[in-house]
């Protein structure tokens, strides 16, 4: 059963805008982009220094797989391992925490697309997997 992406599409897109957003900011990071460098990190970096540019490197894999495992969630295709909704989600919740918690309040506006994104695993990865059984 397949998702109606015409009816889901404001959700869908937020999602997206939501990644995008991410990954705007972690390519900046790795970049060492001057636009990103209160918005990431704490905001305590006027120049990443090169092991925060690496960690931001791997991140990135993560949120493009993360992208990829929601596209398969929305479509109702199956997600191996099964398991992996739940991991983003309660990967998502830890980054709900630290992006609340920084010193930065332009990164604490970061907590927005955390809770749309992790918000997005809950419901369609966790809840509508256990609705279907």
């Amino acid at each position: 059963m397949r998702q109606n992406l015409g009816r889901n599409r404001l959700v869908f897109n937020a999602v997206l805008l939501s990644f995008a957003w991410n990954i705007f900011l972690i390519v900046g990071v790795i970049l060492n982009n001057e636009f990103v460098h209160s918005r990431a990190a704490g905001g305590q970096f006027t120049d990443f220094p090169t092991s925060i540019r690496v960690v931001y490197f791997l991140q990135l894999a993560l949120v493009i797989y993360q992208v990829w495992i929601f596209k398969l969630i929305f479509h109702s295709d199956p997600v191996k391992p099964n398991w992996t909704p739940k991991l983003f989600f309660t990967l998502g919740i830890l980054g709900i925490l630290a992006n609340a918690a920084s010193r930065s309040s332009y990164e604490r506006w970061n907590v927005i697309p955390a809770a749309i994104i992790t918000w997005s695993f809950w419901y369609y990865g966790i809840k509508k997997e256990k609705s279907s059984l």
